[in-house]
Order: structure tokens, then sequence, then C-alpha cells
């Protein structure tokens, strides 16, 4: 006669728990980490991005482009480095345009919560809440330079900040936790 076993006992079913719980503990730091990323990756490829666009244009016109942040927000502006742009009326295009390309100008913001940190942020301490005026962080030149190396850092909520730095004479824009 042969005995068949049917089922499994509650110290089994334990044993397995334990098993479960002891994966998804190792796993769920590991999914954080690769999801918290994509946000700041996003975030980096849409300034260097914004970069490009106003390198192009300044090379296009003759004429140098400002990229701009307000820190501690994920608001920033890229327009011509001439002060019709910049007069704090927040246009996106001023009179006098002489009928050829109308010049770009771009107010637009992080993705997901990302915001650009104050350099009291990006060394851990506390920033204020809101930002401010418009920081220049780069300008470049119609020759297709920057006027000089820069860097913002940015981050957000439970995110490590990043920082993204570019090459004023080479242009060449790298990223770094």
């Amino acid at each position: 006669m042969r005995n068949h076993r049917r089922g499994v006992t509650v110290f089994e079913m334990i044993v397995v728990l334990a098993i479960l719980i002891i994966a998804a503990a190792i796993a769920t730091p590991t999914l954080r980490s690769i999801s918290g990323s994509t946000p700041l990756n996003a975030a980096a490829d849409t300034v260097k991005a914004r970069w490009a666009e106003a390198r192009a244009r300044a090379v296009a016109e003759g004429r140098p482009y400002r990229f701009a942040v307000m820190e501690n927000t994920g608001k920033f502006r890229v327009a011509p480095d001439s002060p019709e742009f910049w007069d704090g009326t927040d246009s996106t295009s001023p009179g006098g345009n002489d009928g050829t390309r109308p010049p770009l100008v771009v107010v637009d913001k992080l993705p997901q919560e990302m915001r650009f940190l104050s350099s009291a942020d990006a060394a851990g301490g506390q920033g204020q809440a809101d930002g401010g005026d418009w920081s220049c962080p780069v300008v470049f030149t119609p020759d297709g330079n920057a006027q000089q190396d820069a860097q913002i850092v940015f981050g957000g909520e439970g995110v490590r900040p990043l920082v993204l730095r570019i090459r004023g004479v080479t242009g060449v824009a790298t990223t770094s936790p």
C-alpha cells in the first residue's frame, strides 16, 4: 500500500513565505533606485536638448543665447541674451522683430517634480521653498561655445542630486551624481 501525501504542512507554507519576504526585501531597494533615476535622467536629457537647441540658434542667428534657471523650482528659460528678453516681464515675443525668423524663446519646466537645486540644497542644506529670479548658468556665443564652464545641480524628493556640467570651449555636457 502506497502512502500519498495530499497537501502541505503549515511549517512548509511558513518557510516558503519567509523566503518570498526575504527576496522582496532584497529586491525592493534595487527597484527603487532603478525607477528613481528615470525622472532624473529625463530631466538631464531635457536640459541637454535645450542647451543644444540654444547653441544651434546662437550660431544660426549670430547672437548669444542664454539658458537660465529658477533655483528650487523646475523652471528654466531659453532666450537671446538681450535685455528685451530678460526685462522681467516674462514676455515670449518682444517687439522690434526685423521680419526674419523669430527668436527662440522657451519657458519650460523639468519633468516629474524635479527641480534645480541651490548650492545649499546640493550640499545637503535647506534652500528656499520657492524660486526667485532667473540665475544664468549658461550663455552660448555665436561661435557655438559657452561663455564659460558651468554646472547645474538638480534632483527631487528622495532622489540623489545629479550634476550637469558643460565645458565652455567644447560645449560638451557631462553628468555625475
